[in-house]
């Protein structure tokens, strides 16, 4: 009987189409630069970080191994493109920048529609405790886990092997909040330049140039770069989905007396009546029907534009 020489692995780090494969060779871990084969490019498929390959021997000794199968992704985001993720560290200060909530509300709706868990965290929580306290008490509410961070207190890894466990992890968000600080403080390593908050603009700087995986106990966490911009369009959702980014409406949302209520100026919703009560976060549900009305309305100028 042959010797099977294909190995199974994750992809940590791509440049210029030669990819980075982890793998376990002779109970082993070690690592293999890999090409990927031509027919993936035919079917118009890139491998991605995260990827869970089978990899082969190219037969070139300059790059050793050829990327033969990719296993069928659990999630995928396209900025910066990563797949498997299991977990998005969502990271945004309380002060210096001022929190973007438009932009955290954003990214908690692309993890609730591509299966991923997210963690807010908070840094900078020493500046201001007030708006940390609020911040955390609006998201917990909510039904979101929020974890706090400050120079006094900065989160350790015993914070999150037990929320990784053997997952892969990404920290997102803007520049100039904490995340490359925090990412490197957690590995040990200093594995992405660090910035400061530009006094002019009152944002970070970008600072992250690739991404790249590192291993975390049995899992991987890995930075994102920072951006300050995020188009809900672009990523394809529709307005009937806005709702998996709002746990909280779409609990209550199940309640409300009408089949085909939008949640946003109906009289008689229990949207609205929550909304009243104080169940509901101002901010939160206004942020609702800004995504709600935006994606609602671009399908229909787009249906008008089919017609001209």
């Amino acid at each position: 009987m042959s010797e099977d020489k294909t190995f199974r692995g994750v992809i940590t780090k791509g440049v210029g189409g030669v990819y980075t494969v982890r793998f376990v060779k002779d109970n082993n871990l070690t690592s293999a630069q890999c090409a990927a084969r031509g027919a993936f490019r035919l079917k118009g498929i890139k491998p991605a970080i995260g990827d869970r390959v089978a990899i082969v021997p190219s037969g070139d000794p300059d790059v050793e191994y050829v990327i033969d199968d990719i296993e069928e992704r659990t999630s995928f985001i396209a900025r910066p493109p990563v797949a498997n993720l299991s977990i998005m560290l969502l990271t945004f200060s309380v002060t210096n920048p001022a929190p973007d909530l438009t932009l955290l509300d954003k990214m908690l709706l692309i993890c609730g529609l591509n299966n991923i868990k997210p963690v807010i965290i908070f840094t900078k929580s020493d500046l201001n405790t007030g708006d940390s306290e609020r911040l955390c008490s609006v998201y917990t509410k909510a039904g979101y886990e929020v974890l706090v961070s400050s120079p006094q207190n900065a989160l350790t890894k015993s914070d999150l092997r037990d929320i990784i466990g053997d997952g892969i992890a990404a920290f997102a968000g803007p520049s100039g909040v904490g995340k490359s600080t925090l990412c490197n403080s957690l590995l040990g390593i200093d594995i992405m330049q660090t910035g400061e908050v530009s006094s002019k603009i009152k944002r970070g700087r970008h600072t992250t140039r690739h991404v790249e995986l590192h291993e975390f106990f049995e899992g991987f966490i890995c930075d994102t770069p920072g951006f300050t911009s995020l188009s809900l369009e672009e990523q394809g959702i529709d307005y009937r989905d806005v709702l998996y980014g709002y746990p909280e409406i779409n609990a209550l949302a199940t309640g409300c007396r009408f089949d085909d209520c939008s949640h946003r100026k109906e009289d008689g919703c229990v949207i609205r009546q929550a909304l009243a009560e104080g169940k509901i976060d101002q901010g939160r549900f206004e942020r609702y029907v800004s995504f709600y009305t935006e994606l609602y309305d671009n399908r229909n100028n787009y249906k008008i534009r089919r017609k001209q």
